[in-house]
């Protein structure tokens, strides 16, 4: 994923999870959960820690693009 593309998906996510971009990268560098999770709802958690926990999904995530992301994640 190259730099332009992560900060589209930093931006995108940030706004889906109600922080800035600067507050998800720190708590995705942090590998903290709990900061990227706090303003979702019981459900959302849930979605989250499956995607989480699916190792084949999380390498496909990791090389596309934000668009395709937000397409895989059904958004």
């Amino acid at each position: 994923m190259t730099e332009s593309n992560y900060e589209k998906l930093l931006k995108a996510a940030s706004e889906k999870l109600g922080s800035t971009p600067e507050q998800l990268r720190k708590a995705l560098e942090k590998g903290d959960i709990k900061a990227l999770s706090q303003s979702l709802s019981p459900s959302d958690k849930e979605k989250l820690r499956a995607v989480l926990k699916n190792k084949e999904l999380m390498q496909k995530l990791k090389n596309a693009s934000p668009d395709e992301i937000m397409k895989t994640l059904g958004k």
